[in-house]
């Protein structure tokens, strides 16, 4: 009997200190530049990481302070696959593929916005897409001014593989765009390298014809760039089909 007990209380530390390995491997964070820190990594999550900070850079453009939490779980995050809340983001998935290298470049860009972008240059990037609101939680998703500018920032900095989920897709149009939110022309044209291939790949263009909303501007256009309400928190939500993807995804 006393064996059988030992045995138990052995077996009984072997499972608590593995689950708090487990526990603290879950906890784990890498910094892949300062003020840019990366939760729950893989290896492969951090090359994503790290690949999607160095997007911004080449752009010259300064990646913000954000903290990246990678998770399992959809449920995480609200049922979506991604959002972004004062510096932190949460992306619900372990793949490495397009449509996460864009969730990711979107949600960084959500941050980015909040940093340097002023009342003025939202009006002015509300009146040349043709929208009322910067971030009205009644207006539809591809119709807010914040929404439509992380869908160009993704793609202006991403691979242009997959289309923005938004009006106003060619990229023409997405081009001016980003040159009037970061004051850059370098990733707003494509550029060609000395063998003559793209180095920044165009944009597909979409199936979606392009299209302004038009209407009477609200006093709403001004407002902050608070997060879209998403199951009773204030986090900004990236929803499955703007990121390519079905909300399965895990």
């Amino acid at each position: 009997m006393r064996s059988f007990i030992r045995i138990g209380v052995a077996a009984s530390l072997i499972a608590a200190v593995a689950f708090g390995t487990l526990a603290r491997d879950a906890d784990a964070s890498v910094e892949v530049r300062p003020d840019v820190r990366i939760y729950g990594p893989t290896a492969k999550l951090v090359d994503v990481g790290r690949w999607a900070v160095g997007r911004f850079e080449a752009a010259g453009l300064e990646a913000p302070p954000v903290e990246i939490h990678f998770h399992q779980e959809l449920s995480d995050c609200g049922g979506h696959l991604g959002f972004a809340r004062d510096g932190r983001i949460d992306l619900c998935t372990t793949l490495v593929d397009a449509p996460a290298r864009r969730a990711l470049l979107h949600e960084i860009g959500h941050i980015w916005l909040d940093v340097n972008t002023t009342g003025s240059l939202r009006d002015r990037f509300l009146d040349s897409r043709g929208l009322r609101s910067w971030n009205a939680s009644d207006d539809p998703w591809e119709l807010r001014g914040y929404e439509q500018a992380a869908e160009i920032l993704a793609w202006g900095l991403g691979e242009r593989i997959l289309t923005p989920s938004i009006p106003d897709n060619d990229p023409v149009q997405l081009s001016a765009g980003f040159e009037l939110l970061t004051g850059s022309r370098r990733q707003a044209r494509t550029r060609r390298s000395g063998s003559g291939r793209a180095a920044f790949p165009p944009a597909n263009r979409g199936s979606r014809p392009p299209g302004t909303r038009t209407g009477r501007r609200s006093s709403r256009r001004t407002a902050g760039a608070a997060a879209r309400p998403c199951a009773g928190s204030s986090r900004t939500r990236t929803r499955a089909r703007s990121c390519g993807c079905a909300r399965s995804v895990r």
